[in-house]
């Protein structure tokens, strides 16, 4: 039988998509009046999925003043990619092998990837960022230990906004997908130890560049 979602979780994850793509930008103070008249909800169900959010750090709460929109800074992005090229690998490792129905549908991913990330920066934004969470999304869902996933995905998650400015900026992911490409191959044919170590090796050789193109803190400083 089908369950409704509660109403709660559904405008979670209508504000983080607005996170993501920047609807709501960096720095800002949510008007929690405008908000909900904007997602048509009265403002108790609203409060609850700021709260869950602030909680799971999409937010932070400005004592008195409400929620805000943390600020875009490289440096966090950094420190959420070296936290990733560390529990991503093991994550992986516990996951494999991969039955033959997993592998195709990473395999559908990087060539729908290939398709849709050839245009301009804003155009290939949104493109990225779903790869990036997508592939990651499927490679861990497999692994057993679910806090380890938890982790995981949280961390992807919070990093979604951090490539939808990059690519925004300019960064380009085809060497990124070509690194995928291998990956891919070692997981397909089984062999765990390389693939934890290329995906490791693949964060950090590519969130680097992409932390180029993110504003640092004392540029993308909050709103009133």
């Amino acid at each position: 039988m089908f369950q409704r979602q509660p109403l709660r979780d559904q405008v979670q994850k209508e504000i983080r998509a607005r996170l993501d793509d920047g609807r709501l930008g960096s720095g800002l103070r949510i008007n929690e009046t405008h908000l909900s008249a904007d997602l048509g909800i009265s403002r108790t169900p609203l409060r609850e999925a700021l709260l869950q959010l602030e909680a799971t750090g999409f937010l932070v709460s400005d004592m008195g003043r409400g929620f805000l929109v943390p600020v875009l800074d490289a440096n966090d992005f950094r420190d959420l990619q070296a936290v990733l090229a560390r529990l991503e690998p093991l994550a992986l490792g516990e996951a494999m092998p991969y039955p033959g129905q997993r592998i195709m549908e990473l395999n559908n991913l990087l060539g729908r990837s290939k398709l849709h990330l050839n245009g301009p920066g804003p155009s290939l934004a949104a493109p990225l960022m779903n790869l990036i969470s997508g592939w990651a999304g499927l490679l861990v869902e497999a692994c057993p230990n679910r806090i380890l996933r938890r982790d995981v995905l949280r961390n992807e998650a919070l990093s979604r906004r951090y490539w939808f400015a990059a690519a925004v900026g300019g960064f380009q992911p085809e060497p990124m997908i070509a690194s995928a490409d291998q990956m891919y191959e070692l997981v397909r044919t089984g062999q765990s130890a390389r693939a934890a170590s290329h995906w490791s090796e693949h964060i950090l050789r590519f969130s680097p560049e992409a932390a180029r193109y993110i504003p640092s803190a004392t540029q993308n400083a909050p709103q009133a």
